[in-house]
């Protein structure tokens, strides 16, 4: 896939989940909704944050880091809006749950930091 698709799927695919997001918002009671009501907020939140958070590392990146090569900044932009979204979404859903402590939040940080730091260490195994 080249750049240029990849940029414009995934500006079509995150304007389409802040679409369903706005939607979501607009159509869901959330004092009567039930499980499902939460299951499309968060989710459409999650994945129109990591669609944003995926395309405006891949811009700062590009503007400013000039050595590293192009898959491997949509590969770290992409990966790392992904955990930016499920920040702020647990964020969102400690809140909701009435749980947002420093102590919960310093775990989310946590977990996630070791997760980045699992990602880095790991090396890709040649095949034979």
């Amino acid at each position: 896939m080249t750049l240029t698709r990849y940029l414009v799927l995934m500006a079509f695919a995150t304007a389409l989940c802040w679409a369903a997001w706005t939607t979501v918002v607009g159509a869901v009671n959330p004092f009567d909704t039930d499980i499902v009501g939460y299951f499309l907020f968060y989710s459409s939140f999650s994945l129109a944050l990591a669609g944003t958070f995926a395309l405006l590392g891949l811009l700062f990146r590009t503007l400013l880091l000039k050595q590293e090569l192009m898959f491997q900044k949509v590969a770290i932009s992409f990966r790392q809006g992904i955990f930016f979204a499920i920040l702020i979404d647990g964020f969102l859903i400690l809140q909701g749950m009435r749980l947002l402590t420093w102590y919960n939040v310093a775990f989310l940080i946590v977990g996630l930091t070791i997760a980045e730091f699992f990602v880095i260490s790991r090396k890709p195994q040649r095949r034979r």
